[in-house]
């Protein structure tokens, strides 16, 4: 009796492992998709209104979603504030620590906090194009994890459920 519900918990607790994981990749496309939304309303807050950085983010950071509003919100404040800390250091530091638990790969997190590097040192035009350029790859990874969405959150599952009872009658 006491091997079943062992073996019962075992299954349960590989299942929702691998649900986290299906999870955590459907996280990870939400927060691409809520970064492009960021990056082209800062594109427009700097191209069109000519705003300065900081402003700029800080009217950004109320139309976006939970991490990045206050994320924009922090490095608004800081970089207002003229510490002479470079701007490319606030935006990456603090990048990764709201970007943690995103559930982002770190691939995708070094490629955001270098559109921090290229952000608020340049001219406008050149700040443009850099963001623009970001937004072609940014584009192409939304894509990418689109389309293997389905198949990994499946897989995930899957997989979760089977090692589980793989590992239950191994046990047993």
């Amino acid at each position: 009796m006491l091997k079943a519900a062992g073996a019962v918990l075992v299954i349960f607790a590989c299942t929702a492992l691998g649900y986290s994981q299906s999870l955590t990749f459907q996280k990870r496309l939400g927060c691409l998709e809520e970064i492009r939304k960021m990056t082209i309303l800062l594109l427009g807050e700097i191209t069109y209104r000519r705003e300065a950085l900081p402003q700029a983010m800080e009217r950004v950071s109320g139309k976006v979603g939970a991490p990045f509003c206050d994320f924009l919100k922090e490095v608004s404040k800081e970089a207002g504030s003229c510490q002479g800390i470079r701007f490319s250091q606030i935006f990456t530091g603090r990048a990764e620590s709201f970007l943690k638990n995103s559930g982002m790969t770190k691939q995708d997190k070094d490629s955001f906090a270098q559109l921090g590097e290229y952000l608020g040192y340049m001219d406008v035009s050149m700040q443009k194009n850099t963001v623009e350029l970001y937004l072609k790859e940014l584009e192409t990874e939304i894509l990418q994890a689109q389309k293997e969405e389905p198949v990994k959150t499946k897989l995930y599952r899957s997989m979760g459920a089977l090692g589980g009872i793989f590992l239950a009658i191994v046990l047993i």
